[in-house]
């Protein structure tokens, strides 16, 4: 006996990701209903393959939390096919019951749903090449203030004990 498979051809798919470090919580809804909500391992190759193997055919939107994942697994889904926006966590409506009663269930479900309803406004994804540059110049940004603090902790260290201060921290 063969299993029929669904084809969902012209149908929309709206996928929730409630991303963290050790695994994802993943909603999936058609426009009428919540067709699954599964927990997988944090693998944008191995959703996209279960998405494009249960829902052959189906036009598939995604959406996340801007967060630790930066935009890796937006870039990771658009270049399997599917179409993935990442959102800003402010921008999720939430009502002082979710609030209340918070789990990676019901994010992801808001998030699958918001999406449905059409209520998020996309993050803008830069190259990956921008994004790098702007996160070198971040990075030896923070490194320079932090040497200054660190010049300035020893000097007054010194100043403290009434010792010279050496001519390398007095500028």
């Amino acid at each position: 006996m063969k299993t029929k498979v669904r084809d969902f051809s012209g149908e929309s798919i709206y996928v929730g990701i409630d991303s963290h470090l050790k695994s994802w919580k993943v909603t999936v809804m058609s426009k009428e209903l919540m067709l699954n909500s599964f927990t997988q391992p944090p693998d944008s190759v191995q959703l996209s393959a279960y998405l494009k193997g249960h829902y052959p055919g189906a036009d598939i939107h995604c959406v996340y939390e801007a967060g630790f994942a930066g935009f890796n697994i937006q870039r990771q889904l658009s270049s399997a096919g599917i179409n993935c926006i990442v959102i800003h966590p402010a921008d999720v409506p939430t009502s002082d019951k979710e609030k209340r009663r918070k789990s990676d269930s019901i994010d992801s479900g808001k998030l699958a749903r918001g999406l449905k309803n059409g209520d998020f406004k996309a993050l803008y994804v830069p190259p990956l090449e921008q994004q790098q540059d702007r996160s070198l110049l971040r990075v030896y940004d923070r490194l320079t203030r932090d040497i200054t603090r660190v010049k300035n902790r020893i000097k007054f260290f010194l100043m403290y004990f009434g010792e010279a201060i050496p001519v390398e921290l007095q500028t």
